[in-house]
């Protein structure tokens, strides 16, 4: 019979028996996690504006021998 190993749950379980595993379920946890989430947002926007803004630039750049 073959038995199906998984690694990740037996690696989860390990942890838990340590006890280096936290649950962030707090308000103060969330809120966090919220304001994380926006950075993260705000950053990704920059980042696609720059994105976009240089490839305008390349497209204007006249390459020559």
């Amino acid at each position: 019979m073959v038995e199906k190993i998984n690694r990740s749950k037996t690696y989860a379980d390990k942890m838990r028996q340590e006890g280096k595993v936290t649950t962030f379920n707090k308000p103060k946890d969330i809120q966090v996690s919220i304001k994380m989430n926006e950075s993260l947002e705000q950053f990704r926007r920059e980042y696609q504006v720059k994105d976009r803004n240089s490839q305008m630039s390349a497209s204007k750049v006249i390459l020559t021998r």
